[in-house]
C-alpha cells in the first residue's frame, strides 16, 4: 500500500513550562492522514494550532510527543526534502522582503531550489499570467496586500513540489481569483501534488478531497467533504462544525482531568471511543505507531543545490541592502561623520573665555581703569644698585591672559565681579591689589618678606568650578600666563628668566610630545567604539528584520541553511567593515594627521576584527531580541557602561581595583590601548600591549558567537 504523503500520530505541542501559569496545550493527541495526490482543507477558528500543525508538518518545530511523517520520511532527516525542494510552503505572513521586486521574490525562491535559468523564467511568466502577478520591476512594499499574497503563493508554487502547504493563501483575493487558484490546485492534485490548504472559508472546502476540523489543539474529524455531512445529517459544513464542535465541548467537561494531563501519562484507554474515533478505525488510518511500513517509504534523492542556495540568499541580501538608500547612506557615512564630528568638537582648547577683573593698581593711576587699554603703561626702571622699580606690572600680566584667550572684563568691586561669575556671565574673577608692582619688586628682590607683602603681591582668583574642563583650562593658562610674565619682568630687570622657573624640568618625551592634545588619546577608543557598535547596530537590525517579516523562517522551509544565511551575512558584512575601517584611517590619519608611527596593515586589522566583534555582538542580540525596541535598548545599555569603564573618558587607574579587572574583559580596553600603543609608541604584533588586545577582540567573537548556538540549540529543543 502507497504510503500517504503526511501522517501525524498521537500529537501533543505545548508552549511554555507545565507548572508555569504560561503553559498551553496548543496540538493534543492529534491523529491526521493526508493522502498522496488530495487537496487536505485545514479548517479552524484562529488560535487553534492549525500553524503550530502546518510547522511542525515543515520541519520548522519538534513536537512534545508524537510523530510526524512527511513524504516517506521525517521532517529534518538526512535526504528527507523536507525542509526543503519537495515542499512549497506559503505562509499565513507574507513573508518576502520588501525591498524585492515581484521578478526578484519568485526568483529568490527558485535559486533555493536549483532551478535552471530558463526554467525559472518559464515558470515565472506562467504564474504571472494565472495569478494576475503585478509587473515584475514593482517592489513588494508598493503592492497591496492582495497582490503581495499573490506574490507569495507564486513564490511557494514556481518549482512545482509534491506537497504544497498554503496557510491562508485566499485571503482578501477577487473571487474570481479565487475560484480560479481552486481549479489550478485541482489540476495539481490530478497530477500527484498533495495540497495542504487553511481557510477561514468554509464553504470553500467543499472542492477539497478531505478535510480536517480542527479546535482547540484537536482534531475533531477528518473526511470528504460529503461524508462529513452524511455522517452528522446536516446540509452545510458550519452546522457539521458546530455539532463536532458542541460535542467536544461536552467531552471536555466530562473528561477535563484526562484532557490536561501530560503525554506521557495518557493511556490509550482514557481516549472515549466516540464517533470521531469510530469513524477514522473504519476508514482505516494508522493509529499506532508500530505500523510503520505503511507509512515508510526510501526517501528520494534530492539533489544537492549548496551553491543555488547561497547564490540566492546572495542575492537576496545585495538587493536587500541596495534598494534601502537609508542603510546603504548609514553604513557609508555615518563612520565618516562620527569621526570628522569627533576631531571637530573634542580636545581644542576652549576660545572666547572672559573673566572678571579688579584692579586696583590701575584705579591708583591718574587714568584710572582704562590705563591698560590704549598701551600699556607699565614702566621697569633698573637701578645702579640692581634693583628695579615697577609700575603697573597688572597690565603685562593681563596682556599675558588675552594672549591665551582670557579676555578681562573690568568691574570696580570684588563683590561686582564675584555676582558676574555667579550668574554664569563670566567664568572666574581676578584681583590685583593697589600695591601688586611694588610689592611684587619687594618680594623678589628680598625672599623673606612679610605678610603684608605677600599678600599685596599676590594674584587673587574665584573660578566657577562647575564647569571642571573649563575651569581647569583657566588655571593652566593663569599658570602659563604668570610665567611669561615673570620672564618678561625678569628680562626688563636684567635678570636671568630662568630664575622664575620651579626647580623641576621636563625633558622631551620618550613617546610622544609636549603639545600632544587629548583628541590623539581619546581617538583610538573612539574609533574602536564606532566600528564595533556600527556593526552590531548594523547586524542585528538585518537579522531581526528578516525574522520579523517571515523571510528567516520561510528561507528555511525552503531548505536555507542558518549557515548559509550566516556565512553570507558575515562575507557582505565583512566587506562592509571594510569599507569602514579605511574611511576612519582615512579620516584620522590623513585628513587630520592623526600621528601613527606603527604598521597601517596592524591597525587595519584590529579595526576590521573589533568589526567582526561588532557583528557578532549583533548576532547574539538578534537572537536574544524578539523586536527592534529590545535589542535597541540592551545595545544603548550595554554602549554606556563599556564606554565609560574602557577608559577613554578616564584612565582606568582611577577606578577601584576590582572595576579595573573587569573592564579589562570589556571589548574596547584593551585594543584601545593596543592602538594607542601602536600609534604613539610605534608597538608591533609582537608587543604585549599590542597582542592582548587582538586576544581579547578574537575572545569576544568566539564567545559571542557560542552563545548565539547555544541559544539557537536551546530555543530549538
Amino acid at each position: 500500500m502507497a504510503a500517504p504523503a503526511v501522517v501525524v500520530e498521537r500529537a501533543y505541542k505545548y508552549y511554555g513550562k507545565q507548572d508555569k501559569p504560561s503553559f498551553k496545550p496548543v496540538l493534543q493527541h492529534l491523529d491526521m492522514t493526508v493522502e498522496k495526490g488530495i487537496i487536505y482543507g485545514l479548517l479552524g477558528p484562529s488560535g487553534c494550532g492549525k500553524t503550530t500543525l502546518l510547522s511542525c508538518i515543515v520541519g520548522r518545530r519538534k513536537l512534545d510527543s508524537g510523530e510526524v511523517w512527511v513524504l516517506g520520511g521525517r521532517p529534518g532527516e538526512k535526504g528527507s526534502g523536507v525542509p526543503g525542494p519537495r515542499v512549497g510552503y506559503m505562509p499565513q505572513d507574507i513573508a518576502l522582503v520588501a525591498e524585492f521586486s515581484v521578478r526578484d521574490a519568485v526568483y529568490y525562491f527558485g535559486r533555493i531550489y536549483g532551478m535552471k535559468p530558463k526554467k525559472l523564467q518559464e515558470q515565472f511568466e506562467f504564474l504571472t499570467r494565472l495569478l494576475e502577478l503585478p509587473k515584475g520591476g514593482r517592489l513588494i512594499k508598493s503592492l497591496s496586500g492582495g497582490q503581495q499574497r499573490r506574490v507569495s503563493l507564486a513564490a511557494a508554487l514556481v518549482h512545482e513540489p509534491e506537497l504544497l502547504i498554503l496557510d491562508e493563501p485566499t485571503v482578501g483575493l477577487d473571487p474570481v481569483l479565487r475560484e480560479r487558484i481552486w481549479e489550478f490546485l485541482a489540476e495539481l492534485a490530478r497530477g500527484g501534488t498533495t495540497v495542504i490548504i487553511t481557510t477561514h472559508y468554509i464553504d470553500e472546502t467543499k472542492q477539497a478531497h478531505k478535510i480536517g476540523l480542527l479546535r482547540d489543539g484537536q482534531l475533531l474529524d477528518e473526511d470528504s467533504p460529503e461524508e462529513i455531512l452524511r455522517r452528522y445529517n446536516c446540509n452545510t459544513l458550519e452546522d457539521a462544525f458546530l455539532k463536532m464542535a458542541m460535542r467536544q465541548t461536552e467531552m471536555k467537561h466530562r473528561r477535563r482531568p484526562t484532557l490536561t494531563a501530560s503525554p506521557d501519562v495518557i493511556p490509550e484507554s482514557s481516549i472515549v471511543n466516540d464517533s470521531r474515533y469510530q469513524s477514522r478505525e473504519e476508514f482505516n488510518v494508522v493509529t499506532s505507531s508500530t505500523d510503520v511500513l505503511t507509512k515508510k517509504e526510501k526517501p528520494q534523492h534530492i539533489p544537492s543545490s549548496s551553491k543555488g542556495r547561497y547564490k540566492a540568499v546572495f542575492i537576496k541580501s545585495i538587493q536587500q541592502f541596495s534598494r534601502h538608500p537609508g542603510g546603504l547612506i548609514f553604513s557609508v557615512l555615518f563612520p565618516i561623520i562620527q569621526v570628522v564630528a569627533f576631531f571637530l568638537a573634542v580636545g581644542h582648547d576652549p576660545r572666547d573665555l572672559h573673566v572678571a577683573v579688579v584692579n586696583y593698581e590701575a584705579a591708583t593711576s591718574p587714568l584710572g581703569l582704562d590705563v591698560c587699554k590704549n598701551g600699556s603703561l607699565t614702566t621697569v626702571i633698573q637701578r645702579e644698585d640692581e634693583t628695579c622699580e615697577q609700575y603697573m606690572l597688572s597690565c603685562w600680566f593681563l596682556e599675558e591672559m588675552e594672549k591665551r584667550k582670557l579676555y578681562p572684563t573690568t568691574y570696580n568691586s570684588t563683590e561686582e565681579a564675584k555676582q558676574a561669575v555667579a550668574t554664569r556671565k563670566l567664568y572666574g574673577a581676578i584681583r590685583f591689589p593697589a600695591n601688586f608692582s611694588l610689592a611684587l619688586g619687594i618680594r623678589a628682590a628680598e625672599g623673606f618678606v612679610g605678610d603684608s607683602i605677600l599678600n599685596d603681591s599676590t594674584i587673587s582668583v574665584w573660578l566657577d568650578m562647575t564647569d571642571h574642563q573649563i575651569s581647569h583650562f583657566i588655571k593652566m593658562q593663569l599658570h602659563k600666563a604668570y610665567e611669561q610674565f615673570a620672564r618678561r619682568t625678569m628680562a626688563a630687570c636684567g635678570k636671568n628668566e630662568d630664575l622664575v622657573q620651579i626647580p623641576v624640568r621636563f625633558e622631551e618625551p620618550i613617546y610622544g610630545s609636549m603639545n600632544t592634545e587629548v583628541v590623539a588619546y581619546m581617538a583610538p577608543g573612539v574609533m574602536v567604539t564606532i566600528i564595533f557598535f556600527l556593526a552590531a547596530i548594523i547586524t542585528s537590525t538585518l537579522m531581526i528584520s528578516d525574522r520579523l517579516e517571515g523571510v528567516w523562517e520561510r528561507s528555511a522551509v525552503a531548505g536555507v541553511r542558518p549557515k548559509e544565511m550566516l556565512h553570507v551575512h558575515i562575507t557582505l558584512q565583512s566587506l562592509v567593515i571594510l569599507v569602514q575601517t579605511f574611511e576612519m584611517m582615512i579620516v584620522a590619519f590623513m585628513g587630520y594627521k592623526l600621528p601613527f608611527n606603527g604598521s597601517l596593515w596592524t591597525c587595519g586589522a584590529l579595526l576590521f576584527l573589533q568589526g567582526l566583534g561588532g557583528m557578532c555582538y549583533g548576532f547574539l542580540l538578534s537572537v536574544l531580541c524578539s523586536s527592534f525596541t529590545v535589542s535597541f535598548f540592551i545595545a544603548t545599555g550595554s554602549f554606556y557602561p563599556m564606554i565609560l569603564l574602557c577608559g577613554i573618558l578616564w584612565p582606568l587607574e582611577g577606578m577601584p581595583e576590582a572595576l579595573r579587572l573587569f573592564s579589562l574583559a570589556l571589548p574596547f580596553t584593551l585594543p584601545s590601548i593596543s592602538l594607542r600603543d601602536m600609534m604613539e609608541k610605534g608597538s608591533s604584533i609582537t608587543s604585549p600591549s599590542v597582542y592582548t588586545g587582538f586576544l581579547i577582540t578574537l575572545a569576544w567573537i568566539v564567545g559571542t558567537l557560542a552563545l548565539c548556538f547555544l541559544r539557537l540549540r536551546f530555543r530549538k529543543t
